[in-house]
This record gives C-alpha cells, structure tokens and sequence, in this order.
C-alpha cells in the first residue's frame, strides 16, 4: 500500500443546483488539491439550467468520480444525503458549488479530524470572492436559535487564526466523520429547502460530547450562488421558518422557556435587525408548531 493509500478517504460531496456559471472553477480549484486520497462525487438537484452540459464539457469533469441526477429538488439535506450515501470515504466532505477552494483546504480539514478523535465536525475559514475579507471564521449560535460569523466583513490580519471549537461551521464547506454522520442518520431532510440543516448536525454533535472544529488553515472563497438572496423577504421567511424548526426539534421545553423565550423576547423588542420581521417571526413560530404538532401523530 502506498503512502498515500494510507491516508483516510475523503469523499467530497458537491451539491449543484443552476450552478453552471460555478461549476468550471470549483472543480479547477478541486484538481490542485495536495490530498491525495479523495472522491468527487456530484449530485444535481433537477438543475434547470445547464449546468450538466456545463459539467460534461468542463476540462476538470476527469476528476469527478461519480455524477448522480435527481429527478427532483431533494433540498440541501436530502440532496447531501444521496451523495454521502453513494460515497465510501471515511471523511465526508460538503462543498458548495459556488466555491473555490485553496490548494490545501482539503489536507488541513482531513488533518484536523485526524488529530483529534473528539471533533466530528470540520469547517473553514471562508472569505468573500477576491478578497480577504472573512465571511466566516466559525459561527454562533444564539439562545433563541439566531445564528451568525465570527469575523463577518472584516479584513483578515490573523484575528481568527486559532483553531477552536465552535458552535457551528457553515454547510458551505464542511467535513464530517462517516461513523458520526450515519449514527445520527445523516442530514435532517425536515429542513427544506434549506439552512439549519448543517446548524442541526454541529448541535447533535456537541449534545454527544463532540468537538466542532473551526480550522483557518482550510481556506476557500464563496460567491453565494443564485438561490434565495439575502436581502429578500423569501431568504427572511425561510431562515426564520427553519430557525423555528430548529428550535422545536432539538430544544427541551424547559430550555425553551428558560433560555430561548426571554432571549427572544430582548431581541424582538430591542434590536434594530428585529424591525420589520416581527409578524414574520410569530407566523414562523406558529408554523413550527403546527409542523410540530403533524409530525407527531
């Protein structure tokens, strides 16, 4: 066996969704990678775009391993899902479409796992396109389910340089050991279409006495591809939805009412961000329950 046959596998899972303008440099950023030892398994999410003609034309499609098509949008969970599950590494790596990923993002993040048996969870330090400002530098989960980016739109001078334990990594680019991620089922496909999916797995992770690793050595660009915009009402209700299904799925009564109800309270009532999105977060509550309440009959 060869040296590099020795390393773990690692099997990156790249989810595309009209991902066509993207999908050359991402999978260009992917073929420079020092780790050796890897699959690049793709899965489409019924793209309505050409984003597979892109892929088949693309002078990187060499290096993909496997391409799956779904018939249908399974959302992120569901679509990470069949990817993992028709992978074989010991390592399960997430990445964006909508990335380019620098030469050692791969060997830092395998390397982190490897070091330390009680982290089961590896993100990036992540920056905007063609910069280094940060994007995400590991990120913060709130009382009331809130979350947000240690370092977002900061210039990097090496503030967040410290590997550490973190809340959570964004499933932009995350790694994941096999053994953790098939204990706990996989992706949680309840949050569809998307976000919290990957809040959801680094909580199940801390709950089981594990580390959740932040790793600047793993270092990748992000342009947030097309999907829902940040600043539309769309991306609001959604986030809110899946933030509330969070919150009822994995938070106890008492931690509800003890921690995440009287934070809630501050934040609907005080915060500047919190105008204009009240009614939208006592609709996104009432959804939550009603979700609740269906699923357990």
């Amino acid at each position: 066996m060869s040296p590099d046959e020795k390393k773990p596998l690692a099997s990156v899972i790249i989810l595309t969704w009209n991902s066509e303008p993207f999908i050359d440099l991402c999978l260009e950023s992917l073929s420079n990678q020092t780790y050796p030892n890897k699959e690049i398994i793709i899965v489409d999410n019924a793209s309505m775009d050409g984003t597979l003609a892109r892929l088949e034309a693309s002078p990187f499609r060499q290096i993909v391993t496997k391409v799956i098509t779904n018939e249908k949008n399974l959302g992120c969970a569901g679509g990470n899902n069949i990817g993992w599950r028709a992978s074989t590494g010991e390592m399960v790596v997430i990445l964006n479409p909508d990335t380019v990923v620098a030469k050692t993002w791969l060997e830092a993040l395998v390397q982190a796992l490897e070091a330390d048996r009680r982290a089961a969870i590896a993100g990036c330090k992540i920056y905007y396109p063609n910069s280094h400002v940060i994007q995400h530098a590991g990120g913060i989960l709130y009382p009331n389910g809130m979350t947000t980016h240690y370092g977002n739109g900061e210039e990097d001078r090496g503030q967040y340089d410290e590997l550490r334990d973190v809340d959570y990594v964004t499933g932009a680019s995350l790694a994941v050991r096999r053994d953790f991620l098939e204990s706990i089922g996989g992706f949680d496909e309840d949050y569809f279409p998307a976000y919290y999916e990957e809040t959801d797995i680094c909580y199940k992770a801390h709950r089981r006495g594990y580390k959740v690793l932040y790793v600047p050595q793993a270092v990748l660009y992000h342009y947030e591809s097309p999907g829902l915009n940040k600043a539309s009402p769309q991306f609001h209700k959604t986030y809110y939805k899946m933030r509330m299904r969070f919150l009822l799925k994995n938070y106890s009564l008492w931690k509800l009412l003890t921690r995440s109800l009287p934070f809630e309270i501050r934040w609907m009532l005080w915060e500047p961000d919190a105008r204009g999105f009240r009614f939208m977060q006592m609709r996104a509550l009432a959804q939550g329950l009603w979700f609740l309440t269906t699923r357990q009959r």
